[in-house]
């Protein structure tokens, strides 16, 4: 991006975030606000900074052809998330009626945080089912014809379709490379699913959602979206997630108690990385992120990685393939991600390291798993 356009992107995505006017003093062309548009999707994020452009002066936004595609972008983003909220409450309601909990992870019960809730790009639903209820739960939905494939059970959890949306319904958390790391997170997250009392209700729904505590919330949402960077890369939807989480639940967690468990996993240090990056780019209120201590010259170059690479490394092509046979798709995704472990490695070596082994062991696993189906 030209400096132009670059704080552009940045003024508007912060406007877009905390409802504020954005600082734009010049009139980009046409071509300026293509290349704005085009940095917003690769994050998608075209919903965030669309709120933000509107808060311009009219006469400093778009021409109305612009505007009105952006408008129709962002309209499809909306019945995204309509859907996606009316087949969360329907599953869910599925998986009640034959008493099993579970846990909303990530996504919506973010989207309910911003500003515009609709306008937050949606992916698909993340369950938290546990250990003990895992295999119910996978049979069952083989039973219901919605579990997908075989191909798409992995150790951490099981992708199925229904209405024309993917579900994750997981027995982990995540598949942390460390026993020292991984007891204790998934310890948590099964005592989350039992203890927490934390619920959401999302957009123009009438029912509740079952959600981990705050606490263990900013915990999680940092530790995923370090573990896709170090592995595939993270868009700045992630980041954003986690500003909305810190700022609208800074008073509901105990930092003392946060700091213990991000020596535990392992996380301080990558924790004040990224917290320089909300702080600096995303313009979260310094007061806002507990246990800040700036590294500008680390978050300089992990930025970097975040623009070039895109929302989970899609800019550079590292996009789960679509296309070929299983071994094609599974070698090419491979050799993608490999190719990412040199510039990262560089920025926090040891849990590289861990994480690339991690991540060699179980694409080995899953190979021969297939073959040894055929």
């Amino acid at each position: 991006m030209t400096n132009t356009v670059g704080q552009a992107f940045w003024e508007l995505l912060k406007a877009g975030l905390w409802e504020r006017a954005p600082i734009i003093e010049t009139k980009l062309t046409g071509e300026q606000w293509a290349e704005v548009m085009e940095q917003a999707k690769r994050q998608t994020l075209l919903g965030v900074l669309f709120d933000g452009m509107l808060r311009l002066p009219l006469e400093l936004q778009p021409e109305e052809e612009i505007r009105m595609k952006w408008f129709w972008r962002v309209n499809k983003i909306e019945q995204a998330n309509r859907k996606l909220n009316r087949v969360l409450v329907e599953f869910t309601d599925k998986l009640q009626e034959q008493g099993i909990s579970s846990l909303m992870l990530k996504g919506q019960s973010y989207a309910v945080l911003y500003p515009q809730p609709l306008h937050r790009q949606c992916g698909d639903i993340d369950l938290f089912i546990g250990m003990r209820n895992y295999e119910r739960v996978c049979n069952l939905v083989r039973e219901w014809g919605i579990s997908g494939i075989e191909n798409d059970e992995s150790p951490i959890h099981l992708q199925c379709f229904w209405q024309g949306v993917t579900i994750e319904l997981h027995r982990k958390v995540s598949n942390i490379p460390r026993t020292s790391r991984h007891y204790p997170l998934l310890n948590w997250c099964e005592s989350e699913l039992e203890d927490s009392e934390a619920y959401f209700t999302p957009h123009l729904e009438n029912t509740r959602i079952h959600i981990p505590s705050p606490s263990f919330n900013v915990v999680y949402v940092f530790f995923h979206l370090y573990q896709h960077f170090l592995i595939t890369g993270v868009g700045l939807r992630q980041l954003c997630d986690w500003a909305c989480l810190l700022h609208t639940y800074k008073e509901e967690y105990d930092i003392h108690s946060l700091e213990q468990h991000l020596g535990k996993l392992g996380l301080l240090h990558p924790w004040r990385v990224f917290g320089t990056l909300l702080v600096e780019y995303l313009g979260l209120p310094q007061e806002d992120f507990p246990l800040y201590l700036p590294d500008e010259k680390k978050a300089e170059k992990v930025m970097s990685l975040i623009e070039r690479d895109g929302n989970f490394g899609e800019t550079r092509g590292m996009k789960k393939p679509k296309s070929g046979s299983y071994t094609w798709r599974k070698i090419k995704r491979f050799v993608f991600n490999s190719s990412r472990y040199p510039s990262v490695i560089r920025l926090f070596p040891r849990d590289t390291i861990y994480g690339y082994v991690s991540f060699v062991t179980d694409r080995g696993k899953l190979f021969l798993d297939h073959f040894r189906k055929q």
